[in-house]
């Protein structure tokens, strides 16, 4: 297992760095009632680093157990620290070395491989690279040695990926292309260089996503959605916040793993948020990223490739999850040779051309009984016909809807579809509740020319918007601001317009009562006006004429 900053360490390492045999770890972990427990990380139990150190700094050496160097008094939480190269997680990291590794890395220096069409490539030796720099720094001379000494790194990194995170590290995209051209291989030993700057994990981390992140903007609607939005994922985030603490978490279309990472990487001050972060994706690639992501960030995880779209079918472990969080592909098509269409929905089987409301129900079904979910979708979902409209009026009849969230326009660099949120919970059996719809459609500020974001105050208004409706949803009244405007609508409200769950629809409600008599009484003044100057411009028209004939 990796050394240095790692964040996770096996029993074997952690015996080795406090200088102790393999049966005294299992001693104290079966002994000591508060020593740490393992969490599961690629599939193999582990231990989070700081959790250990902190423990053996409990425990001083015996003076008949010291070595040569280590005074009296030394803990085993001081050998683990030196002997593994550990430091205390104080390291902030800093914004602007990220922009300006980030700006060189994506700049000039990927040029040669633009140019030979292997951009994916160098962007996964790059985020690869990182992930060693910040995770094993140990193993940092090894990974880069074969660049130092005019050759490619790819096997060596793959060997090195595969070591540090099992199955989810092994392979590479582009390995069949042929081999590293000179001006590539100097481009990636330059960027090698540019990598040492890098001193702790959360450096590492930071980098990682600005990595991401610049790649996703840069390629636009060239190229994949390598992440989802930064505010639009924070805005996910802090509405799960306001439910109850799940201790696993599931995301069917993991991207890059970014959503996990922003729940389950948050800062507690003590070991991770969740106790598991389900990852799946039908793309090695993003597995790989994925797994080197949650890693990085200290999450405890598990990955799993489904091949086509999500299913009950071949699925290992546990299949309910306390929080989904995800951002599947917009209206992506629905192969009926594929398990997703094989499933037994049990609101409807989604129509061929698009399969929207299967990753609904897919979401639904992979809830606890108190688990809920937070679903990006296209808007189209919300309002189609046919199929999709029965499949709507069977998940409000179940109770399963919440709250949709129209979003901005512009949040997304790879497509101009507009899309909001669901909010979804399992069916309740009882009668269906009444739904929270907002919409934020022009809330958010434009952050470069073609992209907004959702602001600060925009996420925090929305989420204390959710928690008055989560309070007491039966007194909520709404509200009404120029950024955006929420409200309530009740089941049969929502029946009577064709079970459309466009949250514009039911805006209306929001505001005051409209003064029929005073609205009518303005109208009529207004009428009365429009004659007037209707008039009075025939005689100006009437006058024009009789000078332009006068004139010689």
């Amino acid at each position: 297992m990796p050394e240095g900053t790692a964040r996770f360490i096996s029993r074997s390492g952690i015996a080795k760095h406090a200088g102790v045999s393999r049966p005294a770890v299992s001693n104290w972990e079966r002994r000591h009632p508060d020593y740490p427990k393992p969490v599961l990380v690629g599939g193999a139990e582990l231990f989070a680093v700081d959790e250990v150190a902190a423990w053996l700094s409990q425990r001083a050496i015996p003076a008949n157990a010291l070595n040569s160097d280590e005074r009296p008094g030394t803990t085993y939480g001081d050998r683990f620290r030196r002997s593994a190269g550990i430091r205390e997680e104080t390291d902030a990291p800093d914004p602007a070395l990220s922009r300006r590794l980030a700006t060189a890395l994506l700049g000039p220096l990927g040029e040669p491989w633009r140019h030979s069409g292997r951009e994916s490539l160098y962007l996964e030796l790059l985020l690869s690279l990182v992930f060693v720099r910040g995770y094993a720094p140990t193993e940092w001379r090894t990974a880069t040695y074969d660049l130092h000494h005019g050759r490619s790194p790819i096997w060596s990194l793959a060997r090195i990926r595969a070591d540090l995170l099992g199955p989810e590290g092994d392979g590479w995209v582009g390995e069949a292309d042929g081999p590293i051209t000179d001006p590539e291989r100097w481009s990636l030993e330059r960027a090698g260089h540019l990598i040492e700057e890098i001193t702790h994990a959360p450096q590492a981390a930071d980098l990682f996503g600005l990595l991401l992140q610049t790649e996703t903007e840069k390629l636009g609607r060239r190229g994949e959605q390598l992440v989802t939005p930064p505010s639009l994922r924070r805005l996910m985030v802090e509405l799960a916040g306001e439910l109850p603490q799940p201790s696993d978490i599931y995301d069917p279309f993991c991207r890059s793993g970014e959503l996990l990472v922003e729940f389950g990487g948050k800062p507690t001050g003590r070991g991770p948020t969740v106790d598991l972060a389900v990852a799946e994706t039908p793309n090695e690639r993003h597995r790989r990223i994925a797994a080197m992501n949650l890693m990085l960030h200290g999450v405890p995880f598990r990955t799993a490739i489904e091949p086509y779209l999500p299913s009950e079918r071949g699925r290992t472990g546990p299949v309910a999850y306390d929080l989904v969080l995800t951002n599947p592909p917009f209206s992506m098509k629905a192969r009926y040779d594929a398990r997703f269409a094989w499933e037994d929905w049990p609101f409807g089987t989604p129509p061929e051309r698009n399969a929207d409301l299967g990753w609904i129900q897919h979401a639904v079904r992979s809830l606890t009984p108190d688990g809920q979910a937070i679903v990006v979708m296209a808007n189209g979902a919300a309002f189609r016909g046919g199929r999709e409209r029965e499949i709507r009026a069977r998940l409000l009849s179940a109770g399963v809807v919440e709250g949709v969230v129209a979003l901005p326009p512009g949040l997304f660099s790879s497509t101009t579809i507009g899309a909001c949120l669901w909010l979804l919970r399992r069916p309740s059996g009882a009668s269906p509740p009444d739904v929270w719809f907002v919409d934020a459609r022009e809330a958010g500020e434009m952050d470069t020319r073609t992209l907004r974001v959702l602001t600060e105050t925009d996420v925090s208004e929305l989420v204390a918007e959710y928690r008055a409706w989560r309070r007491a949803p039966h007194e909520f009244t709404g509200t009404r601001s120029p950024r955006w405007s929420s409200s309530r609508a009740t089941f049969a409200e929502i029946k009577a317009a064709d079970f459309v769950l466009d949250p514009a629809r039911y805006m209306h409600r929001s505001g005051p009562p409209i003064d029929l008599a005073a609205t009518t009484d303005r109208l009529h003044r207004i009428r009365e006006e429009l004659a007037r100057l209707h008039v009075r411009a025939q005689e100006v028209d009437h006058q024009v004429a009789r000078l332009l004939n006068g004139m010689p």
